[in-house]
């Protein structure tokens, strides 16, 4: 049985184009890994280069021999290359080493099938190939940067240089009739820093890579993570390695992701899925730029990217102050007062920001989101705490008033009883809310019937006081699940019911409505779970339909125009559903489709 697991191993071997601890290939390999560890019957080895420090035809002889050693008699089921230089390598002595193992290439970003050919290797090529963003980068700082006038690119003289030299040139071509570029491979970094050592208004840099100086000097990521930060020119990247590290960012290469599709690409290999020749190019990319060089530079993303993350953020109050606030809450409940103010002075402080700012907000509306999310959650912590202190006294007030009943020999008091029913629904009351104020930190699975019903219950008394009936239809819905952000999706439903709520209130005051009526429909319709929310408020006017999940846009006087817009990103961009909004006979109908869990 033994001697059966062991012939059904897998043997990989790696052979990696840099020394450990290059970042790069260490986080390719890091993904690739992470990839490889899904199956128990694979066993990788890896082998490591040192190409960017030494790059000669006698450091291949030593490899040579050393590998001659190394890998005698051993066999393998794959050959993984990384990069270039063990690329070439493994082609050149393929047939010194190996026998019929295949050979996956990984960060390459051309092959030549001429060199393959002459090697005789056309049923032995597999590759993931690493395709960075140079051609949209160009058009990307142009919008961020109105003024552009002239873009200077940096590329070392590598042999990695060499392979996006093309598409560098054909980017240059592409755009050098909009704007001046200036094309630098044979420099250092010492002559890099004087050069861009003062700020020129309309001018930026795009780093490609500089590992090794017009001298062959070989430069470590610190050594250019701390040029880069001196450099005062916005400096765009296209990878990881320095988005956060002196580089303002851009749109970058997943590096670990590079090494995960390696990782899938190696298995079918393995399971025999693939044939020769086949490549793939990693599409994996993730726009990201850092806060304290888009101040620097007066850099809005949004000007060119909807979608994007910010690195650097600054600490909030709370991360900053976090000791301080659970220590005034542990001395003292009075201390719960201090905080209801402060958190008054936080609303009037967004709701003055937003008017003060309003012009600027509408340019950069994603990372307004972001802030908007941040200081909600804010919010919550501190009401959290308040609960917290809150249910201890009304623990002291329970048994208090059962300590009575007892001394009065009257534990059937219905006094006793009344106070301890509302002590218990305001216990539940405050935990309900806790549950749900507080923002969903990762996606999980839930039921959106369960979910309706959590949040009707938090307002279920405010409808009843505003004599609305609520109706939740479910028809033909076996599959309830989806997967996503509950407390969002609950805030979303939350938002609908209030506004149908006030206006069914505002036509009760006109005497234009008896009762309200807001019902809840939940279907499927293929993959997908449908919940329709209407009501018998009178409809939205058609003139507005089009435009009431827009930023800002309200009818109400008092309104903010945020909560339908919020509603939309976290539906269409955070959980990939749809919402529309359009009338029916009495009323409007919001219609929210999301994708049933599988």
């Amino acid at each position: 049985m033994i001697s059966a697991v062991f012939a059904e191993e897998k043997q990989i071997l790696i052979i990696n184009s840099y020394h450990r601890g290059f970042q790069w290939s260490d986080d390719v390999i890091k993904g690739l890994e992470t990839a490889l560890s899904e199956r128990m019957d694979i066993t990788a080895n890896i082998l490591y280069m040192d190409s960017k420090r030494i790059n000669s035809a006698e450091y291949y002889e030593k490899l040579l021999e050393l590998y001659k050693i190394q890998l005698q008699n051993r066999k393998y089921d794959l050959i993984i290359v990384i990069d270039k230089f063990a690329y070439d390598f493994v082609l050149r002595y393929y047939h010194e080493f190996f026998t019929n193992e295949p050979i996956l290439f990984s960060g390459l970003e051309r092959i030549s099938m001429d060199e393959i050919r002459k090697n005789a290797l056309e049923d032995k090529i597999f590759g993931v190939f690493e395709r960075r963003a140079i051609k949209e980068t160009i058009p990307m700082i142009s919008k961020m940067i109105p003024n552009l006038k002239k873009l200077y690119i940096i590329n070392d003289q590598s042999e990695n240089g060499d392979d996006s030299n093309p598409f560098i040139l054909e980017a240059i071509k592409e755009n050098e009739k909009k704007i001046e570029i200036e094309y630098i491979r044979a420099s250092t970094l010492e002559e890099i820093e004087e050069k861009f050592s003062s700020y020129k208004s309309g001018e930026a840099i795009f780093y490609i890579r500089f590992y090794n100086d017009k001298h062959g000097k070989f430069y470590r990521n610190n050594q250019i993570s701390a040029t880069l930060e001196k450099l005062k020119l916005p400096v765009f990247v296209t990878d990881t390695l320095f988005a956060g590290g002196g580089a303002l960012g851009g749109k970058l290469v997943l590096i670990d992701e590079l090494g995960k599709e390696t990782g899938r690409v190696a298995i079918e290999i393995l399971d025999g899925k693939l044939e020769p020749l086949f490549t793939t190019t990693l599409d994996k990319y993730a726009f990201r730029f850092d806060m304290n060089k888009m101040r620097e530079f007066d850099i809005n993303p949004s000007l060119a990217v909807e979608n994007y993350t910010i690195i650097n953020m600054p600490q909030t109050f709370f991360d900053k102050h976090r000791e301080f606030i659970n220590f005034v809450f542990i001395i003292s409940p009075i201390f719960i007062f201090l905080i209801l103010g402060l958190l008054h002075n936080i609303y009037m402080r967004i709701k003055n920001e937003k008017k003060l700012h309003i012009v600027e907000l509408e340019k950069n509306k994603h990372q307004q989101f972001v802030i908007q999310q941040s200081k909600l959650a804010e919010i919550g912590e501190v009401f959290s705490s308040i609960a917290h202190q809150w249910k201890n006294p009304l623990v002291e007030i329970a048994t208090i008033a059962q300590e009575h009943a007892f001394k009065e020999r009257d534990k059937n008091s219905q006094f006793v009883k009344d106070i301890m029913v509302q002590i218990r629904y305001m216990t539940d009351t405050m935990s309900d809310f806790q549950k749900f104020i507080a923002p969903s930190a990762v996606k999980t699975s839930f039921n959106v019937e369960e979910a309706i019903k959590s949040m009707m219950k938090i307002i279920n008394h405010t409808i009843k006081y505003n004599y609305i009936d609520i109706i939740i239809n479910k028809k033909d819905a076996p599959r309830l699940n989806v997967y996503g952000y509950k407390n969002e999706f609950m805030q979303i439903l939350l938002n609908i019911v209030n506004n149908a709520k006030d206006q069914i209130a505002e036509l009760r005051k006109k005497r234009a409505l008896k009762r309200g009526r807001i019902e809840f429909f939940i279907y499927n319709d293929k993959n997908f779970i449908i919940i329709e929310i209407s009501d018998n408020a009178g409809g939205i006017k058609n003139d507005m339909l089009p435009n009431i999940f827009d930023a800002y846009y309200t009818t109400k006087k008092n309104g903010h125009g945020i909560g339908l817009y919020m509603s939309k990103l976290i539906i269409e961009n955070k959980m990939g559903g749809k919402i529309e909004a359009f009338n029916k006979k009495d009323g409007a109908c919001f219609k929210i489709s999301l994708e049933a869990e599988k």
